[in-house]
C-alpha cells in the first residue's frame, strides 16, 4: 500500500500537469486565432492602400507600361505577393514574374479587388501572402490556395517563438508549483506521522507518550484530541492500577484476620468460643458489605445498576434512617435533626435512596466527636446556578459539626477508596467506598452530589434529586 505522501504528491504532480499543459494549449489557440485575424486586417489594409496607389498610377499614365517597377516599390515583405491583372483579365504584373502574360482564370485566381479609376475597371488586384504560415492567402477580401515562400515566414517564427514561450513558462511554474507542493506535502503528513508513532507507543503499552503540538490546525487539533485521549486512558489506567491494589488491600485484611482466627483455634491457641467466633462473623461481614459495594459501584459506573422507580416521600425515608442510626450517635454522644418541611413525593428507587442516606450519616457519625450533632435538611429548590442545578430539585443536606474537610481532598472525596486520614479509616470501619457509592446512586437518579467543608467546622454534604 503506497503512503500518502505519494499519493499526495502523485495527486498534486497531476493536478499541476494538467492545468498547465491545458492552459498553455488554450493560451496558444486563442493566441493564434488573434494573430491570424490581426494578419488578415493588415493584409486587407495594406491591399486597399496598394489598390489605390495603383489606381493613381493608371489615372496618370493611362496604361500598364511600367507596373512591374510599380508593384516591386509597394511590396511590403518577401512572404507577400502582388499580381495585377487588366480589365481583359491578361495578367500584367507580378513580382514573382510567373504569370505574366497569363490570364487570371487560367491560374485560378477568381475574382480579385477591382482598381477603379473615374468609377471605370481598369483592373483587378491580387494579393498572395503566407503570413498565416498555413500555405493559404489572401486575394482581394477571399481566401486561396497561395504559394508558400522557402522556409519559415515571420510571422510563423513569430508564433513559434510565443509557443515556446509559453511551453517555458509552464514549466517553470509547474517546476515551482511542484516544488511548492512538496513543501506543503510534508507539512501536511508529518503531523500525521508524528501521530502514527504515538498510536504504535499506545499500543505498546506506553501511555505516557505524548504528541508534540506543532499547528493550530485541524492537524493540530488533532494532535492535541490524541494527546488528551492518551492521557485519559494514562489516568484510567492509573486508577485501574489503584483500585486493583486497594481491592486487594481491603481484601487481604479481613482474609488475615479471618486466617489468624482459624488459625489460632486448629492449633488451639484460641479457644472456640463467642468472641473469636464472632471476629470470625464480622470480618465476614466486612467481606460481603465490601464485595456488595465494589458490585454496586460497578454496576453504576457501567450503566447496568437498575431502578425500581416508586413515587415516594423522602422525608419518611430519612426519619426511618435517622432512627436506624440513632444508637450509633447515642454511643457517641451526637445529636440528630431533622428539618423537613412540606416534601412532595419524587420518583426515586426507596432502597437506593436509603443507601445513599445510611452512608452519608455513617460517614457524618464517624467524623463528628463527641458532644456534636448532625442536622439532616430537605428543601425543594427551584433551580441552583452556583451549582449547577438548572431544573426544580428536592435538596437534601446532612451537616455534621466534625472536623470538616482539608480544601486540597475536597476534589477527591468522592472517588473511591480515598481517604483524606488512611491510617484512621481501618480502626473506624471505612473502606473509602461509601461516598463514591453515595455519588454513583445520585447521579443513576438524576441527581447531583456535592459538599462544602471549612477545616475545624464541620462539612455539608449536599444530594440534589430532580423533581
Amino acid at each position: 500500500m503506497r503512503s500518502l505522501s505519494w499519493k499526495l504528491g502523485g495527486a498534486l504532480l497531476l493536478i499541476v500537469i494538467v492545468s498547465v499543459g491545458l492552459m498553455a494549449y488554450l493560451t496558444n489557440l486563442s493566441t493564434t486565432r488573434e494573430f491570424t485575424q490581426y494578419v488578415l486586417s493588415g493584409n486587407m489594409m495594406y491591399l486597399q492602400r496598394v489598390d489605390d496607389v495603383l489606381g493613381q498610377v493608371y489615372s496618370r499614365t493611362g496604361n500598364w507600361a511600367n507596373i512591374q517597377s510599380t508593384l516591386a516599390e509597394l511590396l511590403r515583405s518577401g512572404s507577400d505577393r502582388l499580381i495585377v491583372a487588366d480589365a481583359g483579365g491578361i495578367i500584367v504584373g507580378d513580382t514573382a514574374n510567373d504569370w505574366l502574360g497569363k490570364t487570371a482564370q487560367g491560374v485560378s485566381l477568381g475574382n480579385g479587388t477591382p482598381i477603379l479609376v473615374s468609377g471605370k475597371e481598369v483592373g483587378q488586384l491580387y494579393l498572395l501572402s503566407s503570413a498565416t504560415g498555413m500555405g493559404r492567402g489572401h486575394m482581394g477580401g477571399r481566401t486561396v490556395t497561395a504559394v508558400p515562400p522557402p522556409g519559415i515566414t515571420g510571422e510563423q517564427d513569430f508564433l513559434n517563438q510565443v509557443n515556446r514561450s509559453l511551453w517555458t513558462t509552464g514549466l517553470i511554474a509547474a517546476a515551482v508549483a511542484l516544488l511548492v507542493g512538496l513543501l506543503l506535502n510534508r507539512q501536511f503528513t508529518r503531523p500525521l506521522h508524528a501521530l502514527t508513532r504515538g498510536a504504535s507507543q499506545i499500543a505498546k503499552g506506553n501511555l505516557a507518550y505524548r504528541v508534540k503540538v506543532g499547528s493550530k490546525d485541524e492537524l493540530g487539533t488533532l494532535a492535541q484530541s490524541f494527546n488528551a485521549m492518551a492521557e485519559s486512558l494514562d489516568s484510567s489506567e492509573q486508577a485501574r492500577r489503584r483500585l486493583l491494589a486497594d481491592i486487594t488491600h481491603e481484601l487481604r485484611t479481613p482474609l488475615t484476620v479471618i486466617e489468624g482466627t482459624v488459625n489460632g483455634i486448629i492449633d488451639g491457641v484460641f479457644k472456640p468460643d463467642r468472641d473469636h467466633l464472632g471476629s470470625i462473623k464480622e470480618e465476614t461481614a466486612l467481606l460481603t458489605r465490601l464485595i456488595g459495594d465494589l458490585r454496586d459501584l460497578s454496576q453504576a459506573e457501567s450503566g447496568q445498576l437498575k431502578l425500581e422507580l416508586a413515587p415516594s416521600n423522602v422525608a419518611d425515608l430519612v426519619r426511618r434512617k435517622l432512627s436506624q442510626t440513632e444508637l450509633a450517635a447515642r454511643e457517641k454522644d451526637i445529636r440528630l435533626k431533622l428539618d423537613a418541611r412540606e416534601v412532595p413525593d419524587i420518583m426515586v428507587d426507596p432502597s437506593r435512596l436509603e443507601q445513599v442516606i445510611a452512608n452519608l450519616l455513617t460517614n457524618a457519625i464517624r467524623h463528628t466527636p463527641s458532644g456534636g450533632s448532625i442536622t439532616v435538611a430537605i428543601d425543594p429548590i427551584a433551580a441552583d446556578s452556583r451549582h449547577q442545578v438548572d431544573r426544580p430539585s428536592l435538596l437534601i443536606s446532612v451537616a455534621d459539626t466534625g472536623e470538616g474537610i482539608p480544601p486540597e481532598h475536597l476534589p477527591h472525596i468522592f472517588e473511591r477508596f480515598y481517604r483524606v486520614e488512611t491510617s484512621r479509616s481501618r480502626s473506624e470501619g471505612g473502606a473509602g467506598l461509601g461516598l463514591a457509592i453515595v455519588k454513583q446512586m445520585v447521579q443513576a437518579h438524576g441527581g447531583k452530589v456535592w459538599v462544602e467543608s471549612e477545616p475545624g467546622k464541620g462539612s455539608i454534604f449536599y444530594v440534589a434529586l430532580p423533581l
